[in-house]
């Protein structure tokens, strides 16, 4: 799916280079953002890809408060989720720097 030699490029405008070995790792990276597109194209009744649909949506890991008889503030549900949605979104800002 990749072409290795743009991937190597890039890798390497950022004074690193590449192992052999991650290319496999890379096309599968690759695959799973494609697959993210083409949820969001369908998501809103498209069939062609935009560049509003080129954003990875989030997914949050809590939804609900717990059933298992936790009790823990409504307070600390909220602070966890603004601490999952930072880390998500310094997980992007890093992964568009690679």
């Amino acid at each position: 799916m990749i072409q290795k030699s743009k991937i190597k490029k890039l890798i390497n405008s950022k004074g690193l280079s590449v192992s052999s070995q991650s290319y496999d790792c890379i096309d599968k990276i690759v695959a799973e953002v494609v697959g993210q597109l083409c949820e969001n194209t369908v998501d809103d009744n498209m069939k062609t890809v935009m560049p509003h649909h080129c954003v990875l949506k989030q997914k949050t890991v809590i939804e609900n408060t717990p059933k298992d008889g936790v009790n823990l503030k409504p307070q600390f549900y909220k602070w966890a989720r603004t601490v999952q949605d930072f880390c998500h979104e310094q997980a992007v800002v890093l992964s568009k720097e690679v």
